[in-house]
């Protein structure tokens, strides 16, 4: 593994954020309100059982699919909310629109729907969506019975000859209730029917559908006669004006089967499954003959190929939340690291594991802050518990990503490595000279009598700050010494001099007097446990009884990186005995 900083990763989330060219409408049955756009869990919903008056599209469209005002006078209900699975149409009346509909002026030639949906009975002439006039005629609509009353599956697109594939529902046996994943295709070469990976049905012919301004949109119900309703849930439906590749087409399969829980997944398509749960998110890269996915992204994590990627390579990560963690924890941190993300991705390799990938980790995605030149490592696990593995390691650049390039990636949970919470690194140097003595003119003794002069410098090499008020230094005084209590600099300097350093502080010294219980300085008479004690002066001005003593600025002392680490010195006086 090396290591590398890039620009900051895609604003993606998952896979079809990440292929969005000609995503017409994206409704996503557990994110009714369309609320998560940062992958951190902004998802919300009506309550289980309450009604669904408003559907939000999740693509750059923002359609609304709401009040069937179609129905005029006609009896219509809205849906309701299935909690956990998705949007619940009774069978006999529930229905939502979008006005107009969602193609614009454009004739669709080519057309790509997948869909999660359950039927629970097969009620009369049921339509789970309609595009189209009033009425839907046969020569031009866009439509989906699933089933119709007579058993089969109908999907037109354009009309209901050269435009429409028809299977049996019963082909493999489905059962009543239970959420299926579906692909429905029309374009060049034909249409096709697919369910859980497996093509029910094909056609070579294919047709136009041309949109107009009267035309409507509906789901859960279509033609507009007020009575083909569907009877089941619909999880999720992605709609795009044209035929996915069949990487494009495996990733969003693979990421609607692992949301969604699907049984029966995505068949021969599946490129993901996470059997500890990590099914949320789903994204990442592939390639097959007629093209490949190089960028993909899952919850704050962006994938791009380096040289991966060949036919039926693929590179999928998923998390275990659809509100994922955020911030960072200390346990199970790779080695050097004081604390990783919460958040795990579970990575998922198809096909021969060579070549190189970059992982991108966004910090504001994820929760974490970081300082400039921080030590953010790569960490790697191949099973849901123990310490994570140090892969690599780089120096964080300020930008807002840290990235790395993983050779031939694993297939397993990684998370990024962090300093750990900020903290402060409080550290002390002392150093001392003799300033005069009772006998020499130069060249001073420490003999009894002597002045030395200590400084003591107080140095923050941390990543944080110690609480507001919170730092102390506590000096003891030299045995067989005294401290001195005069005033080192100008009258009432008292007896330390607090000097800022090159980087200050940030901190405040106040002196008010040798008996001041409100400034900086204290004073003890137990070697430090306590500093409540009052000097009494000697002639000399010192006190015997004073065995320690304390500073105790103001304020919160700052944070850097070296050499410009904040910093402050005390000087004082002792007076050897």
């Amino acid at each position: 593994m090396t290591a590398l900083l890039c620009a900051a990763s895609s604003a993606g989330a998952d896979a079809p954020r990440d292929i969005a060219t000609n995503l017409r409408l994206w409704l996503d049955g557990m994110d009714v309100n369309a609320t998560d756009t940062t992958s951190n869990g902004g998802g919300t919903n009506p309550a289980g059982g309450a009604q669904v008056s408003s559907w939000k599209d999740k693509s750059a469209n923002g359609y609304t699919a709401g009040d069937a005002a179609s129905y005029g006078a006609n009896t219509r209900t809205y849906p309701t909310y299935s909690a956990n699975t998705g949007v619940s149409f009774n069978g006999t009346s529930d229905v939502l629109e979008i006005a107009g509909n969602i193609f614009g002026t454009n004739s669709v030639t080519a057309s790509e729907v997948l869909l999660v949906a359950s039927t629970r009975s097969i009620a009369s002439l049921p339509v789970l969506f309609g595009g189209g006039p009033k009425g839907y005629s046969p020569s031009n609509r866009y439509m989906l019975s699933l089933p119709w009353n007579d058993g089969n599956i109908y999907w037109d697109q354009g009309n209901t000859t050269g435009g429409r594939v028809t299977v049996n529902w019963a082909g493999t046996s489905p059962v009543l209730g239970r959420m299926y994943l579906y692909g429905l295709r029309s374009g060049t070469g034909g249409g096709a029917i697919i369910r859980d990976g497996a093509t029910l049905g094909s056609t070579t012919t294919t047709a136009t559908y041309s949109p107009a301004a009267n035309h409507y949109f509906e789901i859960g119900s279509g033609e507009n006669d007020y009575r083909r309703h569907h009877d089941g849930v619909v999880g999720e439906m992605l709609i795009y004006t044209r035929v996915l590749k069949v990487a494009e087409r495996n990733i969003l399969q693979s990421y609607l089967a692992a949301k969604h829980g699907n049984p029966g997944g995505a068949g021969a398509a599946s490129k993901y499954a996470s059997s500890a749960g990590f099914n949320y998110f789903v994204g990442g890269i592939g390639q097959e003959s007629d093209g490949s996915v190089t960028v993909g992204t899952s919850a704050g994590l962006t994938i791009t190929n380096g040289t991966y990627l060949g036919n039926g390579r693929y590179l999928l990560a998923g998390v275990s939340s659809l509100a994922p963690a955020t911030g960072t924890v200390a346990a199970d941190a790779p080695a050097g690291s004081g604390a990783r993300s919460q958040r795990i991705w579970y990575l998922q390799q198809s096909g021969t594991s060579t070549g190189n990938v970059t992982l991108a980790f966004n910090l504001a995605q994820l929760g974490i802050t970081a300082s400039t030149g921080s030590t953010m490592a790569l960490g790697y696990r191949s099973g849901t518990t123990g310490t994570f593995t140090s892969l690599a390691t780089t120096s964080y650049s300020g930008s807002g990503t840290v990235s790395f390039t993983a050779t031939s990636p694993q297939t397993g949970y990684y998370v990024l490595g962090t300093p750990g919470a900020p903290s402060p690194n409080i550290v002390t140097t002392l150093s001392s000279a003799v300033t005069s003595d009772s006998v020499n003119s130069s060249n001073f003794k420490a003999i009894p009598g002597a002045r030395i002069r200590i400084n003591v410098v107080v140095i923050n090499s941390g990543t944080g700050s110690a609480d507001n008020n919170a730092t102390s230094v506590v000096i003891p005084v030299p045995a067989n010494s005294r401290l001195y209590l005069g005033d080192l600099g100008g009258t009432g300097s008292g007896p330390v001099q607090f000097t800022q350093g090159t980087t200050p502080s940030g901190l405040s010294y106040s002196f008010g007097g040798l008996a001041n219980t409100t400034d900086s300085l204290d004073f003890s008479n137990d070697a430090g446990t306590t500093s409540t004690y009052t000097p009494v002066t000697t002639p000399n001005l010192t006190d015997p009884a004073i065995t320690a003593f304390r500073i105790k600025p103001s304020g919160t002392f700052g944070t850097g990186t070296a050499p410009n680490n904040p910093s402050f010195s005390l000087g004082y006086d002792v007076i050897v005995q």
